[in-house]
């Protein structure tokens, strides 16, 4: 079914309040389903279903994989490590981290295998899993330099395994993949990182996975991996799901700007990476409360600028860049250069639409820079004093029609930032269903002024 396009009205919000289960993990839950396709007869409990994890099931579904949605959750059988092409091609919908976790898996298979996708997948580059899986000796080839889709794998019905030289600098998903494939390995396999690695929480998401499934893996930090052909790879009992710091990002940065009293379940500490948000705010001026899987915010707060890396944290970048436009002084967010090969360019794209709001960014290869975007900053600029009063406090930001870019952090993030200006259209929203389906529901629940223009 065609995906309906629309375009979103946001108001500002007086006040946000009211408690709210956080939406599942994407991460988890992709790799999971995975799993479980891999080798597995289990249930998955409280799974996220969205476009990318949707996509996740019907291209397991094409190798063999049976899968059945239950009262919100999954029953799966596995195909044991052996793939098999029931189409004529597997389509990995618009999801990279799908496409590189599954190439792998789809390279244990025997004969030949097309994978393809949409959007703004298909302009994204695969060159090091690609490359990675060509020093194996698996038969794969993508569209030009970059490898793009689609993507060609002549299966041999078995990896050799071996030692391997990845680059990791681009992104964490190629060792994420390798690690999936290893136990099946003809040989025991060791994974060697030839550069620095980025986005490292997502790894240790993957080996909590291959914990569950029994998969144990000898490391050097993220640096090397040695994993031991032949172990049993088997998920046996349910797998529970629990909540998307990433997704919950959003509600918790709108709970800091806006006046609130609101309470996110769920948020139990685990492996993901972007649980680092509740420090970040907290490090800016927030006074967030985390005990146990609950979160609770009463806002507003008053922010200040810092320094933040996000290496590790790529996700959490354009809901940070909405919080900076409303922190005193400046905020450098910086290591970054990954970011320019995500669903879109979220150094140069987030930068852009926040301009056309009168956000002061500046932008460079691996750092963004936001000052603060007050009237009084504003006035006090004009003249060169920055100690200058203004009898009108507030936010010089001012109401436009903004892009989402096609994607769906930067289309929330801008929603987030128009709760508390007003005045805001984001065209082409329905991006937001990649990740968070209810994203516009669960806001609205807390008191959030959301509109869908349909064109």
């Amino acid at each position: 079914m065609p995906e309906k396009l629309f375009d979103l009205k946001v108001e500002k919000a007086p006040y946000l309040r009211g408690a709210l289960e956080a939406p599942a993990s994407k991460s988890y839950t992709i790799r999971a389903i995975l799993a479980a396709s891999l080798n597995g007869k289990i249930r998955i409990v409280n799974p996220l279903f969205s476009q990318d994890t949707q996509a996740a099931i019907k291209a397991l579904e094409a190798l063999g994989a049976w899968i059945r949605k239950k009262e919100g959750s999954l029953q799966i059988r596995g195909f044991q490590g052996r793939p098999s092409l029931r189409v004529q091609s597997v389509n990995v919908g618009e999801s990279g981290t799908l496409l590189r976790l599954i190439l792998p898996i789809i390279a244990l298979g025997k004969g030949e295998f097309k994978i393809n996708g949409r959007g703004t997948l298909l302009k994204r580059p695969n060159k090091p899993i690609v490359e990675a899986l060509l020093s194996l000796g698996v038969d794969i080839k993508g569209r030009g330099r970059d490898c793009r889709l689609p993507i060609t794998i002549q299966g041999k019905g078995a990896i050799p395994g071996g030692k391997i030289f990845v680059s990791a600098n681009m992104s964490s998903q190629t060792i994420s993949s390798l690690l999936m494939v290893s136990a099946f390995a003809l040989r025991d396999t060791t994974i060697i990182i030839k550069d620095k690695v980025v986005s490292r929480p997502y790894i240790d998401i993957t080996l909590d996975v291959l914990r569950r499934a029994g998969v144990k893996v000898q490391r050097q930090g993220h640096s090397r991996f040695f994993i031991k052909s032949g172990q049993g790879f088997k998920l046996k009992k349910d797998f529970i799901i629990h909540g998307d710091y990433s997704s919950a990002a959003f509600l918790i940065a709108a709970s800091c700007l806006i006046k609130s009293d609101v309470v996110i379940t769920d948020m139990v500490k685990d492996k993901q990476g972007d649980r680092k948000i509740v420090d970040i705010l907290n490090k800016m001026g927030a006074r967030i409360k985390h005990s146990g899987d609950r979160i609770e915010i009463r806002g507003p707060f008053e922010l200040k600028g810092i320094d933040i890396d996000c290496s590790d944290t790529p996700d959490l970048v354009p809901i940070l860049l909405t919080v900076s436009c409303f922190a005193k002084g400046r905020t450098r967010i910086y290591n970054i250069g990954h970011l320019a090969y995500k669903e879109s360019n979220r150094i140069t794209a987030p930068a852009g639409e926040l301009r056309k709001l009168g956000a002061r960014i500046k932008i460079g290869r691996d750092t963004i820079i936001v000052q603060e975007s007050s009237l009084r900053s504003e006035a006090a600029w004009a003249i060169g004093s920055p100690t200058l009063p203004c009898r009108q406090a507030g936010t010089a930001l001012r109401p436009a029609v903004v892009s989402s870019c096609n994607d769906h952090r930067i289309a929330m993030a801008l929603a987030v930032l128009g709760l508390r200006t007003g005045g805001l259209i984001i065209k082409n929203s329905e991006c937001i269903n990649k990740s968070y389906p209810n994203f516009i529901r669960d806001l609205k629940a807390l008191g959030a002024k959301f509109t869908k223009i349909l064109p």
